[in-house]
Order: C-alpha cells, then sequence, then structure tokens
C-alpha cells in the first residue's frame, strides 16, 4: 500500500504541466527580481550617504547662522 501511494506521488510530481514559454516566463521574472533587488542593495549605500551628507550641510548652515546671529549682537 505504502509502495502505490509512493508511485502514486512520484507519478503525480513528474506530470507538472510546464510548457517552455511558461518556463521561460518564471525564469525572467526570477530574472528580473534578482535584478531589481541587486540594484536596490546598491542605491542602499549611496542614499544612505547622500541623506548623511544633507544632515551634514544642514547642520553647517545651522551653524553658521546661529554664529551670524551672534556677531549681529
Amino acid at each position: 500500500m505504502l509502495t502505490f501511494i509512493f508511485l502514486a506521488l512520484t507519478v503525480a510530481g513528474c506530470s507538472d504541466d510546464k510548457t517552455p514559454q511558461k518556463q521561460a516566463g518564471a525564469v525572467k521574472n526570477s530574472t528580473e527580481r534578482a535584478k531589481e533587488a541587486i540594484e536596490e542593495y546598491g542605491k542602499r549605500p549611496i542614499d544612505k550617504a547622500k541623506k548623511t551628507q544633507s544632515l551634514g550641510e544642514d547642520r553647517t548652515r545651522g551653524i553658521d547662522e546661529a554664529m551670524g546671529n551672534m556677531d549681529k549682537r
């Protein structure tokens, strides 16, 4: 009985009806997802650096304005 179930599952697993077009579409989709993930991974440090630079410039601008206000007193 166990052998029959095993054979039935094996045959059912092998009879997957994937046409070459469906397989190519799946490969393309996974390739696109991988490409997007790699691009995102590469952009993340650049975006972080730009944000850090912007925060530094804002801080410097604030210090310059404060120093300018002190000179006027």
